[in-house]
């Protein structure tokens, strides 16, 4: 097995870009100079833009070895075997449409925000690099077509478990808490103090 964290820049920096150009409109106003709107409305619609915010990645293989059991004899016979390698992506991060008003405090220029949970977004099989190793059926054994169809599912699962052992979601908080803070910097925050429960897979 195999495992690769992509940093945490993996959110797009489009998507900031345009998130900060409404954040421009929404969350200041002019008067003799640029002041800091606290309505929290405004501040919990910026961040309901992010909508889906993708803060972690792993890649990962995994070789799943899946089909009929039974001794060297009922193989031969009845055996439908498969051998697959794998090859995924686990997302994880957090859905920040969930964000409600109860979860922001404004004072001045001080900030702070409820997250929640972090959790898996996406679990993918990499079809072009995904494939079957190697298949062997009995000889009374017209085989199962569904067989591999079976080990991709069972490959997804492995992997996100793989991913979940790997701390995938604590990666996902602190790299929120990181781009957040950054954000919410950028839009005229002095103190910014995001709050991450723990998430489980």
């Amino acid at each position: 097995m195999t495992l690769n964290k992509v940093p945490f820049f993996i959110v797009s920096l489009t998507v900031l870009c345009a998130v900060l150009i409404a954040g421009w409109f929404f969350i200041f106003k002019s008067s003799s100079g640029i002041t800091l709107n606290t309505d929290r409305v405004a501040v919990i619609k910026e961040i309901r833009n992010l909508q889906r915010l993708e803060t972690a990645s792993f890649t990962i293989e995994k070789i799943i070895d899946g089909g009929t059991s039974g001794n060297v004899f009922q193989q031969l016979l009845f055996g439908d075997k498969i051998l697959l390698i794998a090859h995924g992506q686990v997302i994880a991060g957090f859905d920040l449409s969930q964000i409600s008003e109860k979860d922001v405090e404004i004072k001045d220029k001080s900030i702070r925000i409820v997250l929640p949970k972090p959790q898996v977004l996406v679990t993918t099989l990499d079809n072009t690099q995904t494939r079957v190793y190697d298949r062997t059926r009995g000889v009374l054994n017209p085989g199962d077509k569904n067989l591999e169809s079976k080990a991709r599912e069972a490959a997804q699962t492995s992997i996100t478990e793989a991913a979940c052992k790997g701390d995938i979601l604590k990666q996902a908080s602190d790299n929120a808490r990181k781009q957040l803070t950054a954000f919410l910097s950028a839009l005229g925050f002095t103190s910014v103090v995001i709050d991450i429960p723990e998430g489980s897979c």
